[in-house]
């Protein structure tokens, strides 16, 4: 019984201990309201014990997530913080290089609620096409008439199975070659992306087929590091190779991705910092988060370098220019020449991380040009629970370059081709050895 009665003592000081951190770490007054992005498509709502997200459009207001306002939780668990600013929120999410700014509002709008499955067809597709119209950026880089695309809207009774509603919805978004266009619903998921030409047919799992033959090329086994998609090798020549599968972290609890991912790739720079020169390999890394990338990167600079500008698409301009700066791990970076291979499979995060990488003076690229697919998705829940993520926001280079829908050239163009891969050999990565071992010379 005394045990017992010690156990519930434990149990009633942890309770009342969390109560008590609620209490400071949930929404100041200052805090508490409803707020709406300054370019649309989200509203938060903030009230001492929830917090609560909506999708919105011109054409529907769904309620997409709803998480505890136990702020330093959030923070620990997500790496997700707000902080009021002058009159705006500023929402900072783990994986995003800056904050989504929110203009109070003075209430959640009656049309805002949950989704209902069986909501009528017409609904959905207006939902769709508004979110789309109001907020895709790259229409006219598609050559995508959009107006034209309402005239898909279905018609007369809803009869449409949702098998059909699928359907339809994806022939609407058919043209965008873009993978950040995303259509999930329970039963399917579509992309209007194209697949690469030389890409073989019939592998469902063809990254990490690619990825294989790689590994097979390099010969020695790869050393896998840990809670990251990160492999490498240091050869007997002193070459290095590291292989970064995708730019996803399970980031410890309490740590931000880009410093956890920062402190796992010490231990890789650790192991390579003897090296006369390094490959990185991205070629079929499909991204993940941009702050996983800046981790990355930051063992390869010394001094601050402002690698990317991004916009966001508002109404019918943009939003001011960000400029994102990659700050150096320590002072000591890798400076050996590297070279970072990319192909049209290196998409999202991971062309985030070609971005910074080609600011550095060490760094040359060589392959085929990325993807293309450089946006943040924004994501809509539609009035019956499908969700819809698009590309709003337009990156470019220092100097400029646009490479959406076109992908980041390479500083030496390697073409890719068919009939290797399905012999399982890998010349482009013979030839990213054989210009690294020339280097040495």
């Amino acid at each position: 019984m005394r045990l017992l009665k010690q156990l519930w003592i434990v149990i009633g000081a942890v309770v009342a201990a969390f109560l008590v951190s609620w209490v400071l770490y949930m929404p100041d007054a200052n805090e508490r309201g409803v707020w709406r992005s300054q370019t649309g498509g989200q509203i938060i709502t903030l009230s001492p014990l929830k917090a609560q997200l909506y999708s919105e459009s011109s054409a529907s207001c769904v309620h997409q997530l709803t998480f505890p306002a136990h702020m330093k939780l959030v923070e620990m668990a997500e790496g997700a913080t707000v902080q009021v600013v002058g009159e705006a929120l500023h929402l900072l999410a783990d994986g995003t290089l800056e904050p989504i700014l929110f203009d109070r509002i003075a209430a959640l709008p009656d049309t805002c609620g949950a989704f209902n499955p069986n909501a009528p067809a017409l609904d959905v597709f207006n939902a769709m096409w508004a979110a789309m119209d109001e907020h895709y950026a790259f229409f006219s880089l598609h050559n995508v008439d959009w107006d034209a695309r309402r005239d898909f809207a279905p018609t007369g009774a809803p009869t449409l199975t949702n098998e059909d509603l699928f359907a339809l919805l994806s022939e609407t978004l058919t043209g965008l070659d873009d993978g950040h266009v995303q259509l999930v619903s329970p039963f399917d998921g579509f992309s209007p992306a194209v697949r690469p030409s030389w890409l073989p047919e019939g592998d469902t799992q063809v990254r990490e087929t690619l990825t294989q033959i790689a590994r097979d090329t390099v010969g020695p086994a790869l050393t896998p590091v840990e809670l990251t998609g990160v492999e490498f090798t240091l050869m007997p020549d002193g070459v290095a190779y590291v292989l970064i599968r995708h730019m996803g972290l399970n980031a410890p609890f309490g740590t931000t991705e880009q410093a956890a991912m920062a402190t796992a790739f010490a231990d890789v720079a650790a192991e390579i910092e003897t090296a006369n020169a390094i490959i990185i390999d991205i070629r079929y890394n499909p991204g993940g988060s941009d702050s996983v990338s800046f981790g990355v990167a930051s063992h390869f600079t010394g001094q601050p370098v402002d690698v990317l500008t991004k916009t966001t698409r508002n109404g019918d301009g943009q939003t001011e220019p960000f400029t994102a700066t990659l700050q150096p791990y320590d002072p000591t970076p890798l400076t050996q020449p590297v070279i970072l291979l990319t192909s049209e499979l290196t998409g999202s995060a991971a062309e985030i991380l070609t971005m910074a990488m080609r600011e550095l003076p060490q760094v040359t690229t060589m392959g085929h040009p990325t993807s293309g697919g450089l946006s943040d998705i924004l994501g809509f829940t539609l009035p019956n629970g499908w969700e819809l993520g698009l590309s709003h926001q337009t990156y470019r280079t220092m100097d400029g370059g646009l490479y959406e829908g076109v992908g980041i050239p390479p500083d030496v163009a390697f073409e890719i081709e068919t009939a290797p891969l399905l012999q399982g050999e890998d010349p482009l990565l013979r030839a990213a050895f054989q210009r690294a071992r020339g280097q040495l010379n």
